[in-house]
């Protein structure tokens, strides 16, 4: 299972993987954009499971569809870490994300986000706040 929070470098075309990360992500993951303008990283089996929901229920003819799959699809990158566990980290993914030298890793159970440091510093401390409304709002979900 992904869990915790991870700070690690980014250089101009890699990533390091925390140690941590490694051994659920060795086999291989996804790297994408996020929704909010962080990097997800989906272990492959996950991203497989994704992308098969996506094509059974996402129709082509609706405007919302086609626009989430852009947004998931047009940047992916399948990779695996490489001995040193370094990734690899496309530019268009580097400028979406505002990926500079560091990074945040959160681990989200099944899948990692990478975040911006303040981006993520922002994220968190408006979660920090918001935390028991949110969780008032997925009652519904019978968590």
């Amino acid at each position: 299972m992904l869990l915790g929070e991870f700070h690690s470098t980014a250089d101009r075309e890699r990533l390091g993987v925390p140690a941590p990360l490694r051994p659920e992500l060795a086999a291989g993951l996804t790297l994408t954009r996020g929704i909010e303008r962080c990097l997800w990283g989906l272990p492959t089996p996950l991203w497989e499971e994704l992308t098969a929901k996506m094509r059974e229920r996402l129709p082509l003819t609706d405007p919302a569809a086609r626009s989430f799959a852009r947004l998931i699809y047009a940047s992916a990158l399948p990779c695996a870490p490489a001995e040193d566990g370094s990734i690899p980290l496309p530019e268009d993914l580097r400028q979406y994300a505002g990926i500079e030298d560091e990074v945040v890793w959160v681990g989200l159970g099944d899948h990692v986000e990478i975040w911006n440091p303040q981006l993520w510093h922002q994220s968190r401390a408006q979660l920090d706040q918001s935390g028991p409304e949110v969780a008032g709002k997925l009652l519904h979900y019978g968590i």
